[in-house]
Formats: structure tokens, sequence, C-alpha cells
């Protein structure tokens, strides 16, 4: 079942990727990310462990015409996203707002990121598991990035994530905090 779902979610994210460049003519998918990141860095240890660095991320952001209209400072678009485990642990997909802010003649910017997670083991667990609950299976994922905009629309984003469970697994309450490194790609 996991691997069907797995298999279903690279299917649509090369089906996404093959409309980019219907999608960049009106701007809807301006930016592509993906990279690699290190789970649990909450945990001890040391952090750059290599086995820790179990997870592949792909997140697309989006940007729909009107939603800055208010005219903030920075710049709100929508994000979807997938992070991919290769030692056993849960995958998970991910969607939300970023607010990404630029600094001024530099080619740094800063985003938070907050929205919703589903875990894969809300399907995959065994059937009387904690993890099926809605509690576990379904959260919160709260991000923060730091990035370096590069030539060509490219960037480099360190990105700091957060997924509590408010206790939700019948365990006292703890959360997974990972680190990772990726690449953009803006349109």
């Amino acid at each position: 079942m996991i691997r069907n779902l797995l298999t279903g979610l690279v299917a649509t994210l090369a089906l996404l990727c093959a409309a980019l460049p219907t999608a960049a003519q009106v701007n809807l998918l301006p930016e592509v990310r993906a990279g690699l990141s290190a789970r649990g860095i909450d945990g001890g240890g040391t952090l750059l462990d290599p086995n820790r660095i179990a997870d592949a991320n792909v997140e697309l952001l989006f940007a729909p015409p009107g939603i800055n209209l208010l005219n903030l400072t920075g710049e709100i678009r929508p994000h979807i996203g997938a992070t991919m485990n290769f030692r056993g642990q849960d995958s998970y997909g991910y969607a939300g707002l970023s607010w990404t802010f630029s600094a001024p003649a530099l080619p740094v910017f800063v985003e938070a990121s907050l929205g919703g997670v589903a875990r894969t083991s809300l399907f995959t667990a065994p059937a009387n598991s904690p993890a099926r609950n809605i509690g576990c299976g379904v959260g919160l994922r709260a991000a923060a990035s730091l990035g370096v905009a590069l030539p060509a629309g490219m960037s480099v984003i360190t990105t700091l994530e957060h997924l509590p469970d408010f206790g939700t697994c019948g365990a006292p309450a703890r959360a997974n905090t990972n680190l990772g490194v990726r690449l953009g790609f803006r349109f």
C-alpha cells in the first residue's frame, strides 16, 4: 500500500513538472524545491551523522493571482510538499502557507511556513497502533528557512522543520525536528 501511495505521489509530481512550461506563462508555479534532510536533530548525537540523512524532499510553491493584494512586506505563497524516508520511518505530505521576506539589496531571504501534515503511518501502522489515530497521522508542520539567491533563478535553502504531536499518540508530547538543505528553482 505504501509503495502504491509513493508511486502515485511521484507520478503526480511528474505530471505537475510536465506542466511547468504552461504554468510558468501565467506564473502559478513560480518555484520548485528539492533536497535532503537529517531527521530527529533534537534527539542528541552528532548532527552530521550520515545515518540521520534519510529523507528526500520535494516542495512546490504557488503564486495564485491576487494573493498578495494586501501589499504586506514579503510574499505569501501556498505550498505543497512531500518528504520520503528511505530508512523505514514515516514519510509524509504537507501543505500550507509560506511567507518569504527578501533582504533589500542582498541575495538573502528568510521564510516562515505553517500548515498541516499527513503521515504514512495513518495507513501503514498495525490496526491497533496509536499511529492510526487522527492525532498522530495528521498534524501540524512549522518551518523556518534561510536562503541565498543564486544566478539563473536558483537558490540554496536551509530549512528547519518541526512536526509536533502534542501528546496525541498515547505518549508524552514529543516532536520530530528535521534540518535540511534544498535547491530552489524559480521560473
